[in-house]
């Protein structure tokens, strides 16, 4: 289901850092005209408010997202926004050795070294005032997975739809899937040290 924009301007006028105070009286004029204008290219600071919130359900946001990710895959600069004071988004390539552990592979080739693989080969990190805010893993292919920071979630915590919880939901799966691993390695070690002690 598709939420407006006010889903995500709401909670983040709310956050007092989001906006110097001095700002603050033309938050919702300045944002209008942000929102409305025409560009050719992505609009820095529409991108970093879409990107402060569920952006894949705000459908003035989407295209907007998507089309930011789609330059950056093909090596175009992260637009940037000087409205929101020490507010920004920025793009990094990242190895697939540092993606989230819940989408991180790994194995060992014949001559054992241990190769790894991640479905995202970049990061955005979102700033709102100075705080982490969010992270979104993205791929070339357009997928892409939000990461919310404490911060976000502080502010977002009476806004139901305002996050997206997959990349939470995909790393609560993986750790216990990774207990299990464990468990199930240490059995092995504990039988085979037994079964030498025969």
């Amino acid at each position: 289901m598709k939420t407006h924009f006010s889903t995500v301007i709401q909670p983040l006028s709310r956050f007092a850092r989001f906006v110097r105070p001095a700002a603050s009286s033309g938050l919702v004029l300045g944002l209008g005209l942000v929102l409305s204008s025409p560009a050719h290219a992505v609009d820095g600071c529409k991108l970093l408010l879409c990107m402060a919130g569920n952006w894949k359900n705000i459908s003035q946001c989407e295209p907007t997202v998507r089309q930011a990710l789609r330059d950056a895959a093909h090596g175009r600069g992260w637009p940037s926004c000087d409205m929101g004071g020490s507010s920004a988004s920025a793009n990094q390539y990242v190895a697939p050795q540092q993606c989230a552990p819940q989408y991180r592979t790994s194995w060992e080739d014949r001559n054992g070294n241990i190769i790894y693989s991640c479905p995202y080969s970049g990061v955005i990190h979102v700033a709102i005032e100075g705080q982490a805010w969010s992270r979104t893993w993205w791929s070339p292919s357009g997928d892409s997975v939000v990461e919310w920071l404490p911060a976000a979630k502080a502010a977002f915590a009476g806004t139901p739809g305002a996050m997206d919880d997959q990349f939470d939901r995909d790393y609560a799966a993986w750790a216990i899937s990774e207990q299990g691993r464990l468990a199930a390695e240490a059995a092995a070690e504990a039988a085979s040290a037994q079964g030498g002690n025969w």
